[in-house]
């Protein structure tokens, strides 16, 4: 279970520190370290490369987070998420994990590969709630992957570090593929490898326009709107039937195929925004790791500012919740797409930065309605 399919307490379960009209903040989203060993091309927060040597940059305070664990509980915090940067750069990450664990938050987390050890693994399975792990493989060689990472070696060191994971017990493992030209034709390959490897499941996310990601579509490399929408038709109807492996592609509902709508019982695989906080490896208190790139979308700092404070009274916070829980007001298509109470806009950390708005058109709905194939099935119907 990743974090995005935590379902909430039923109403009464818990009793919460919270007026009535704030929603219980439940994840922190831990980007633990500032760096990263690997150069990927299509980075969205572009972590600090450290030429492939084990040096983490900035990482998240011990005893800080700790304070804001303790903190934030009484408002309802249940989950964590390990990413980066590279998570395990840290050079007290076990430490984390298992503080983390002790504090009874269920974690996920989003690495690399590269540095998971058989130890480790073990380790993270026996002795820790890190339940779901995904890991980065961007193609089926070489060849593919380790010019996309930056890093000669990184494909086989992504694998064996699959491999420690799943052999100390983890059957949910998730491979990550970045989608872009030069890989798009591997999709079928990543799956088979992945699940020779003993994963659960393939997410495809292709290259947004965001961070490195940018140059990569500036030059062409991304993928455009009909290779997209051809994408997604590929997934859902070609590839997921044949597949023994989960296959996750999160495009806009609107989009999606009646099909796969009533697979997935209507869930967006949106990150839950409106209950979350994140932590970068600076120790800024933020949005999420936009806050990286974007230092408007920073709250405070870990350490300084009381997290209750900010959750209870930072404009933007206040802001993001009061534009989430008015679709009616939603601009553009998204005021009229009868998903709009479930999708919300999407990421709002993209809409951000493709408009200055956290709730802003997905850019695939958008051009879809230029180009007159929004479907009409999805409108609301004038009253």
């Amino acid at each position: 279970m990743t974090l995005c399919d935590f379902k909430e307490p039923t109403p009464g379960a818990e009793e919460l520190d919270l007026p009535e009209d704030v929603p219980p903040l439940r994840a922190f989203y831990l980007y633990m370290s500032t760096g990263c060993n690997l150069r990927c091309r299509h980075c969205w927060i572009t972590p600090r490369f450290v030429d492939g040597e084990p040096q983490p940059g900035d990482v998240i305070d011990v005893e800080d987070l700790r304070k804001a664990v303790a903190e934030a509980k009484p408002m309802g915090l249940r989950n964590a998420k390990l990413t980066g940067g590279e998570p395990l750069l840290h050079p007290r990450y076990l430490e984390i994990a298992d503080m983390l664990t002790a504090e009874g938050l269920n974690l996920d987390m989003e690495t690399n590969g590269t540095l998971m050890t058989a130890d480790l693994a073990h380790h993270l399975k026996q002795k820790t709630n890190v339940n779901f792990v995904s890991v980065s493989i961007d193609g089926a060689d070489a060849a593919t992957h380790d010019p996309f990472r930056g890093l000669e070696g990184a494909y086989d060191a992504a694998l064996r570090g699959l491999d420690h994971l799943v052999e100390a017990g983890y059957e949910n493992c998730q491979v990550i593929m970045c989608v872009h030209h030069g890989n798009v034709d591997q999709m079928e390959d990543v799956v088979t490898l992945a699940a020779a490897h003993g994963a659960g499941s393939v997410k495809f996310s292709p290259v947004s326009y965001t961070g490195r990601g940018i140059a990569m579509h500036e030059g062409g490399e991304a993928l455009g709107f009909d290779e997209l929408m051809a994408l997604n038709r590929y997934v859902n109807e070609e590839l997921r039937p044949r597949a023994k492996v989960g296959l996750v592609l999160n495009t806009p509902p609107a989009l999606r195929p009646i099909a796969e709508l009533w697979r997935t019982k209507g869930r967006t695989g949106d990150c839950g925004v409106r209950r979350i906080l994140g932590i970068l490896g600076t120790g800024d208190i933020a949005l999420c790791g936009i806050g990286r790139t974007m230092p408007e979308l920073v709250y405070g700092r870990l350490g300084q500012d009381s997290i209750r404070e900010i959750w209870l009274t930072h404009p933007r916070l206040l802001e993001l919740r009061r534009v989430l829980d008015d679709i009616h007001a939603f601009p553009g298509i998204c005021g009229e797409c009868t998903h709009a109470k479930s999708c919300r806009t999407g990421c709002v950390a993209h809409n951000y930065v493709n408009s200055a708005s956290l709730v802003w058109p997905d850019a695939l709905c958008a051009e879809a309605v230029e180009r007159g194939v929004f479907p009409q099935s999805r409108r609301r119907r004038a009253a």
